[in-house]
């Protein structure tokens, strides 16, 4: 039995959304602009959005939020933070790069750095409170066809990604998962639907209490994930980054069955 968490509002009947795309590899500069978001959206001008990771970035503002539990109530699950490191470095982040009220958005989980800094180091960035202090290079994805945008979720009550379709498909499909369910399992049936049966796997999300291929539970009702390797061979495996409740970082294989989706999950899926 997986773990699950109970969500205010309506349990939608549809437990995931696909949308086919066209993807091509990029390697792209983003320059110093008002927000990481409106720097990773003028990189990717050419295309409707993208999946891009950034290594070895200095950030001259750089906060981000860990999961964390919601007082209020109104959520299942909220975040902690926001953590400011200040002038600190991008290690490693992965992001997805869409649009929310019209404006550029991103939604990019990683580790980071900063002189001194002895807070947590890995997390869920915050867009429009992150700034580069230089231009860096990303390598990714850039995507035609589809594009992530912002929309309010019923049944989770938080403002979410989901693909929109902006022109057709090709060799690739954004996908979107809902709570309470397998991430590898709904993965493959997603797949199969985006008529995908083998493919290579890059996004980020969320899990209840996971569980790691050959390590302990982990404990920690939310969890945010980044996956560090992923492949679709008739089914899903994930390998994956993962921080707690109180910022301790986890890394292994998703195991399969095991893994129950938070709040979402957001992929991207290229065709082999």
């Amino acid at each position: 039995m997986i773990a699950r968490l109970t969500h205010p509002g309506p349990v939608a009947p549809r437990r995931w959304a696909v949308q086919p795309c066209r993807a091509e590899p990029v390697e792209v500069t983003l320059p110093v602009a008002d927000s990481l978001a409106q720097s990773a959206a003028l990189a990717l001008a050419a295309y409707d959005g993208g999946w891009l990771v950034i290594e070895n970035a200095a950030l001259i503002s750089l906060e981000f939020v860990l999961p964390g539990a919601d007082p209020s109530g109104a959520h299942a699950a909220w975040y902690a933070g926001p953590y400011r490191m200040g002038a600190g470095q991008i290690e490693h982040l992965g992001l997805h790069v869409g649009r929310k009220d019209g404006a550029p958005w991103l939604h990019g989980h990683g580790r980071f750095s900063a002189p001194g800094w002895s807070g947590p180091t890995f997390g869920h960035i915050l867009p429009l409170d992150s700034r580069l202090a230089q231009p860096c290079v990303a390598r990714g994805w850039g995507i035609r066809g589809a594009q992530w945008q912002v929309q309010a979720d019923a049944e989770t009550h938080f403002p979410l990604f989901q693909p929109l379709d902006t022109g057709g498909g090709g060799n690739a499909a954004l996908v979107t998962l809902r709570p309470n369910q397998d991430i590898c399992t709904a993965l493959t049936s997603a797949a199969q639907e985006a008529g995908i049966p083998r493919a290579r796997i890059f996004g980020l999300g969320s899990l209840v209490h996971p569980r790691l291929t050959g390590h302990p539970p982990i404990d920690s009702f939310a969890t945010e994930i980044l996956l560090t390797a992923g492949s679709l061979n008739g089914t899903a495996r994930l390998e994956a980054q993962i921080v707690t409740l109180d910022g301790s970082l986890h890394q292994g294989w998703l195991e399969p069955g095991a893994n129950s989706i938070c709040i979402t999950a957001e992929l991207l899926l290229i065709a082999d």
